[in-house]
């Protein structure tokens, strides 16, 4: 049997000492906090996620766009894809006589487009086959699987891209049941295109990862992309079909049952919901089989609003007049501005009204809607060189 151990002076240790302190299971297999930026999202938010296709990666925000810009930047593709449409539908007229005459001579049936073997020359047949095949080319690939797919995604939703959800839906549909409500009133849904339709390897990309602690700020070209997408200048100042490039398109469909659920009062979901912290993004955890949501402003735009709400507002102000390419009637407004805040005296309730009288006509000279633009930054309050002093 073994003996207990000598301490240093000789004495003989007490078992007790020999032995290794004690742990605590729990602490040996309890996991670090997680440092991940993505949360649960809220049930009220957690509705409307669930009308969504788990196969894009989805970023909510609010339009700051006053309604007359929405309608003039609406107003673009509505002409370019009605003229489309027009010249689809002449070309199918003029076309359709030649393929039903040539649909009948395969037939067998005597028609404009049979070819008499026996007395045409052999070079004038070939010249007829080559123009024919020309023109199937013409009409079945390049108009009938491209240029018609624009007015049909445009009018009817839907498309000949992989994953496409929003058939039915198009962005007239989208216009024609929400219209053109005010500033920040207007619920913004872009989803991702094909660069993310491997949502198995994404979602690891950026919920997994990021819950291990690399967090978003790390590499990889998903979250490059998402940060692209959400940067402040963009979402401040453009409406949502401008925000619409190769990497980002909008969710007509999510957009519309967004709205639907915002006007239903028992839903819960309110405009607060979206309103705080900026945009939200959303992906779809597949092991987890939930969504989750990341807002990437986090509590900036809060202390931004707390902080400095008349420099926000003063940027604002001139982001959307940039936007809608008004940017000289922004300094041509600074310089009213100046003017009214430089005469001698207390900046009254009264002088304030001329000023807001000055600058609605100033505004509306240069076809500008003055309450439309002000209500898009969220309202006269705080905005510098508007505050009374008396």
């Amino acid at each position: 049997m073994a003996r207990p151990p000598k301490a240093r002076n000789g004495k003989r240790l007490p078992p007790s000492a020999t032995k290794p302190p004690p742990t605590n299971p729990s602490s040996e297999n309890a996991k670090p906090p997680s440092t991940s930026p993505f949360t649960t999202p809220s049930q009220p938010l957690k509705t409307l996620l669930s009308t969504f296709p788990t196969s894009h990666i989805y970023i909510l925000h609010l339009d700051p766009t006053p309604p007359s810009h929405r309608q003039q930047i609406f107003l673009v593709p509505l002409l370019f894809n009605t003229l489309l449409l027009a010249l689809l539908s002449y070309r199918l007229y003029t076309a359709l006589p030649a393929y039903l005459a040539l649909f009948a001579s395969i037939l067998g049936y005597t028609s404009p487009a049979s070819i008499n073997l026996s007395s045409t020359p052999l070079a004038d047949v070939f010249s007829i086959i080559v123009k024919r095949m020309a023109t199937f080319t013409f009409d079945g690939l390049i108009l009938g699987r491209y240029v018609a797919e624009w007015p049909i995604m445009f009018f009817w939703g839907g498309g000949s891209g992989a994953k496409n959800d929003d058939t039915g839906t198009g962005c007239m549909g989208w216009r024609i049941r929400i219209g053109f409500p005010p500033a920040r009133r207007e619920v913004v849904v872009r989803r991702s295109r094909r660069w993310a339709y491997n949502m198995s390897a994404v979602s690891h990309s950026l919920l997994e990862n990021s819950e291990k602690g690399s967090g978003i700020e790390g590499e990889g070209k998903e979250k490059e992309m998402i940060k692209a997408a959400v940067t402040k200048s963009r979402l401040r100042s453009k409406s949502g079909l401008s925000l619409v490039d190769r990497d980002w398109d909008l969710h007509y469909t999510g957009m519309v049952e967004a709205h639907a659920l915002l006007s239903d009062s028992e839903s819960g979901l309110e405009w607060e919901e979206l309103e705080k912290g900026g945009p939200v993004v959303c992906v779809f955890h597949g092991a987890k089989d939930e969504w989750m949501i990341w807002r990437p402003w986090g509590d900036d735009e809060q202390k931004l609003a707390e902080e400095d709400e008349g420099g926000s507002k003063f940027r604002r102000f001139k982001d959307l007049l940039t936007a809608m390419g008004r940017e000289g009637l922004f300094f041509r407004w600074v310089e009213v501005m100046q003017y009214e805040t430089s005469i001698e005296g207390t900046f009254t309730e009264e002088r304030r009204e001329k000023v807001i009288q000055v600058s609605r006509e100033l505004f509306e000279g240069q076809g500008v809607s003055w309450d439309e633009v002000i209500d898009g930054i969220g309202g006269l309050d705080g905005l510098p060189g508007m505050e009374v002093t008396s």
